[in-house]
């Protein structure tokens, strides 16, 4: 059965909703973008990582799913949109993995390759 916090998850990244993804995270967490290498502790930082990238161009997520066991899960997800670089479509697949407590988010570390949103090769 699938974890709420995981479905609203993919229902927050589906729907680019910055408001509804903070709301998975518990009071302290640790969110790490690791191609960027940035680590985010704080949900300002957090709301604002997530509505500068749902504010790309034509943006979504899809292809998401969701493997998960009692206290982590993994969220497959493809990203795609228009490089605002480039000016060219982009596709990136990615996965999240997330430690789960307490029905919140308290660690979650993002792994993709940027390079399809950076350049045209």
């Amino acid at each position: 059965m699938l974890a709420k916090v995981l479905q609203d998850a993919k229902e927050a990244l589906e729907g680019l909703n910055p408001d509804k993804i903070i709301e998975i995270y518990a009071d302290e967490f640790l969110f790490e973008d690791t191609s960027s290498k940035e680590q985010i502790i704080d949900r300002t930082s957090l709301r604002k990582y997530f509505q500068q990238l749902f504010a790309l161009p034509h943006v979504s997520f899809s292809d998401i799913r969701i493997f998960e066991a009692e206290y982590f899960a993994t969220i497959e997800w493809t990203w795609g949109g228009v490089s605002p670089i480039t000016g060219e479509l982009y596709r990136v697949r990615g996965a999240s993995v997330i430690e789960l407590s307490g029905g919140k988010v308290i660690h979650e570390s993002l792994y993709y390759d940027p390079k399809p949103f950076w350049s045209r090769d």
